[in-house]
């Protein structure tokens, strides 16, 4: 082994350890690494198989990766899994070792397309080997960008093999499952960050607990950040909604046979829903990122909500300015990942408790409705007996109407339905005409 294929050999090593310590680690390695950077194949196969249980949902370790090799290679398996975990110097510097075996990959990919290239070139064909070289040598050492590069004409014929059934889908896409909505926001798409915003008590989190669900009934996985709630508690709403027993006697655990049958058969229906609950409090755009990256089928991410979360990076003068920035970079996240991310978010109390809300009264920040593709405004309209009148404002949609819903809320069972009532604005509320009026003139 020479002194170069040494050095790759252990960075590689160095790669896997640090995952198998720290699972934590493997984000920061997935954003430089893909399989087929790996040289030696004894270590790219483990690679495989850690990618594998990452997209799974399943933890990263030195016994699970073990685990998932047949019986008659695990001794081999066992030491060369040891020994790349008590090689690797430090945790810490995982990126660093992640891209010395990238570059290491480049070196020889470049190596390979000119020694392929030469044997071929002439004095006639000089011009068009070279072009095709460079190309290929561009595509090598700029992966990520080079995938993100495409011609109009080819991104024109994707949209038009769409359009006439030639090709299923193109994009992330998923759907509220409550049509009079989905028909205006037009599906939310990998990509999209969509807010949904309301007053404390109105029913935000139950609303994208039936979206989650209804998102995970396409067959999907969805993960559900709860900062105010912990998933026993969100495990309740489902149960209830799904069995049709009320929260209350839930709670009290005031339940005879029939009801617990009831629940077995609720349970029976939502157990193959891949709705994966995240309940840790103060998150961060980062701490987000790590949980989802590697998440195969991942369909939408749920985040509940805005305020309660924290900052990764950067200062900022005012919380103002921290939310503005946790907006943003979860845009970002939204394109990174190609997954919608619904963002739920708090409103001050400026309005009247019924009165239909304005983004300007979105709490801590003005750039939320900004950086967002799509904002939701909730309120109740009206309390009724048992039940609420909920008003589903669809106020900005950058791909797609607006327009305004009635639902109907049964907060003791954590249901909602659609109401075929037609919200009428009130006179009261004509401002709300106004600022929309005025956003779209500047945008």
């Amino acid at each position: 082994m020479n002194q170069e294929d040494e050095l790759t050999r252990t960075a590689e090593v160095s790669v896997i350890g640090a995952i198998l310590i720290d699972e934590k680690a493997l984000p920061s390695i997935s954003e430089k690494l893909v399989i087929n950077d790996f040289y030696h194949e004894d270590l790219k196969e483990i690679y495989g198989v850690i990618l594998d249980l990452s997209g799974n949902g399943k933890p990263i370790d030195f016994l699970t990766v073990l685990n998932e090799f047949p019986n008659e290679r695990k001794n081999e398996m066992k030491k060369l899994l040891l020994f790349c975990a008590d090689s690797t110097p430090s945790v810490s510097n995982a990126s660093y070792y992640a891209e010395i075996v990238h570059k290491s990959a480049m070196s020889r990919k470049i190596k390979e397309q000119l020694m392929s290239t030469l044997p071929d070139l002439t004095s006639e064909n000089i011009l068009e080997k070279s072009e095709n070289l460079i190309e290929n040598i561009s595509s090598t050492i700029m992966p990520i960008q080079a995938k993100k590069m495409k011609s109009l004409e080819k991104s024109a014929q994707s949209l038009l093999d769409f359009y006439t059934g030639k090709t299923s889908n193109i994009e992330n896409r998923a759907e509220t499952g409550f049509k009079k909505i989905d028909s205006i926001l037009q599906g939310m798409s990998g990509g999209n960050l969509i807010v949904l915003a309301a007053r404390p008590k109105v029913g935000k989190t139950a609303f994208a607990l039936s979206v989650a669900e209804n998102v995970a009934k396409s067959g999907k996985k969805v993960v559900f950040f709860s900062q105010e709630m912990l998933t026993c508690e969100l495990c309740e709403r489902i149960l209830s909604k799904n069995s049709g027993i009320s929260m209350t006697k839930l709670i009290n655990k005031n339940l005879n046979q029939e009801e617990i049958n009831s629940l077995e058969k609720a349970l029976e229906t939502i157990k193959n829903r891949e709705i994966i609950i995240n309940d840790s409090s103060g998150i961060s755009v980062n701490d987000v990122r790590m949980s989802c990256k590697m998440l195969k089928n991942l369909g939408l991410i749920v985040i509940d909500y805005l305020q309660l979360m924290h900052s990764s990076g950067g200062k900022c003068e005012n919380r103002n300015q921290e939310i503005g920035k946790i907006s943003r970079d979860l845009k970002k996240l939204a394109t990174d990942l190609n997954v919608p991310i619904l963002c739920l978010s708090q409103l001050n109390r400026t309005s009247g408790e019924n009165q239909k809300p304005s983004p300007s009264e979105i709490r801590d920040s003005g750039e939320v409705e900004q950086n967002c593709n799509k904002l939701m405004l909730m309120w109740c309209v009206s309390k009724n007996e048992g039940s609420k009148t909920i008003g589903l404002d669809v106020a900005l949609n950058r791909r797609g109407s607006t327009g305004t819903v009635l639902l109907n809320f049964c907060g003791d069972r954590m249901k909602f339905t659609e109401l075929e009532t037609k919200y009428e604005e009130k006179e009261s509320s004509s401002q709300n005409y106004d600022w929309r009026q005025k956003y779209y003139s500047k945008n």
